[in-house]
C-alpha cells in the first residue's frame, strides 16, 4: 500500500499488521470479522491514499506560502491569512488521515465495526456513511 509523490514512494499506514496467509486476519476471541472485511479494507486503503495525497499537497502549499510570505514586502496580512487557512486545512487533513489509519488498525486487529464504548456491532449503513467511525449511533453523542 504505497502512493507516489514528486519525492518518491511513501510508506503505508503505521500500526497495520499484514494479513496472514489465507487472506483473513484472525479476530480476537469471540468477535467475528465484519461482513465484507476485504471490501472495508479496500475502501479504507483508498481513503488513506487520497488523504495522504491531500496532506502532502497541503503541506507543500503551506511551505510554499510561507516562503513566498518571507519574500513579500507588501500584502503581508493576506499572506499570513493564507498561511493560517492552509495550516488549518493541513491539520484537519492530518487528523482525518490518522482516523483512517486507526480504522485500518482496528480492522487488522479484528475490532473494526465494534463500538469502542459499549462493544455492540456498528451497523453496516453507519460504517458506509463514515467508515472510520468508532462508535454506534447510541454512544456517539456521549463520546463526542
Amino acid at each position: 500500500m504505497q502512493t507516489e509523490t514528486a519525492h518518491g514512494p511513501l510508506p503505508g499506514p503505521t500500526g497495520v499488521r499484514p494479513v496472514p496467509a489465507g487472506g483473513r486476519p484472525v479476530p480476537p476471541a469471540g468477535r467475528p470479522m465484519p461482513a465484507g472485511a476485504p471490501w472495508w479494507r479496500a475502501l479504507l486503503e483508498a481513503r488513506w491514499r487520497a488523504r495522504l495525497q491531500e496532506v502532502t499537497e497541503l503541506a507543500l502549499a503551506y511551505h510554499d506560502a510561507a516562503a513566498a510570505a518571507g519574500h513579500d514586502t507588501g500584502g503581508g496580512h493576506e499572506a499570513r491569512l493564507r498561511q493560517r487557512q492552509l495550516l488549518r486545512r493541513t491539520v484537519a487533513s492530518r487528523r482525518a488521515l490518522a482516523d483512517t489509519e486507526e480504522a485500518l488498525a482496528r480492522l487488522s486487529s479484528g475490532n473494526y465495526g465494534w463500538c469502542e464504548c459499549c462493544g455492540a456491532a456498528i451497523p453496516a449503513d453507519r460504517l458506509s456513511t463514515a467508515p472510520e467511525t468508532r462508535y454506534c449511533a447510541r454512544c456517539a453523542p456521549r463520546a463526542a
